[in-house]
């Protein structure tokens, strides 16, 4: 056997300037991955503001091809294809808005397992799959949907919510419409958060993680999840969209004589 020369052995990495190396490559990997995922994450968040305007537009010309009115809310019927085509998610559909533009990026797995009434959370989509029959996320025991939106329930032509003028309202009434949201960033469907004021505000969620609110969890703590940092998006009713903090979603204006306030008694986390 040819014994190593002194110039090969010179040539070679000892074990200190290996280690030497490899820590090296550690430090540069530590600092890489954060910046990595940031990246990762603002591409996501702009995805997701893609997605909610691409709404936005089919929810206009819903509303232009019938003179102006506002979608009907249909929950439950006993004739599945009346609530599957006639609410927000067949308007969608109609327009086609395709089911990966109702996923958020930061939300594009639809959660695994029953969670409350087929509730998502701050890092899952709502699932049909566990929703009612009949209802506009599930046709049926194999045709559902699944999304990380909800719409805002005050913007259809019913008055039992007390929106934007009931029966008869037409989308020229939401205003202002810069502040009025339509879409946003959910755990379910759809939303219609109660008031409260500045001197006695909506109580606060358990978390914002959305994983721990229970079967009947109060509307708005659908939407304070900490999905894109500590906010969600939201597409408004002028067709922008943006991200809003989550103390802020109360200085939106959800419905007509809707009293603007800022949250500040939500969680940490």
């Amino acid at each position: 056997m040819q014994r190593p020369t002194r110039r090969s052995l010179a040539g070679a990495f000892t074990l200190t300037e290996l280690l030497v190396v490899i820590g090296l490559i550690a430090v540069l990997l530590s600092l890489l991955l954060p910046v990595v995922g940031k990246v990762r994450g603002a591409a996501g968040a702009t995805t997701c503001l893609s997605n909610l305007r691409q709404m936005s537009v089919a929810w206009t010309m819903y509303s232009a091809e019938n003179r102006g009115r506002m979608i009907d809310f249909v929950e439950f019927t006993t004739q599945p294809a009346v609530a599957w085509n006639t609410y927000w998610p067949g308007v969608m559909e109609r327009y086609h808005v395709t089911a990966d533009a109702m996923l958020c990026p930061s939300a594009a797995e639809a959660i695994p397992y029953k969670l409350g009434r087929g509730f998502g959370t701050a890092n899952y989509a709502w699932n049909g799959k566990y929703g009612n029959l009949n209802s506009p996320v599930r046709y049926n025991n194999t045709v559902f949907r699944q999304g990380s939106y909800a719409f805002n329930r005050y913007l259809t032509a019913d008055p039992v919510w007390g929106g934007f003028g009931g029966t008869n309202a037409k989308i020229t009434a939401i205003r202002p419409a810069s502040d009025v949201p339509v879409f946003i960033d959910a755990v379910h469907y759809d939303v219609c958060p109660t008031n409260g004021s500045a001197g006695s505000p909506a109580l606060p969620p358990p978390s914002l993680r959305g994983d721990d609110l229970g079967p009947n969890p109060l509307e708005h703590w659908k939407f304070l999840i900490a999905r894109h940092g500590r906010a969600v998006n939201v597409a408004l009713a002028d067709g922008s969209a943006r991200r809003v903090p989550l103390e802020e979603t109360y200085q939106l204006v959800w419905r007509s004589g809707w009293q603007k306030y800022r949250l500040d008694n939500l969680p940490k986390h």
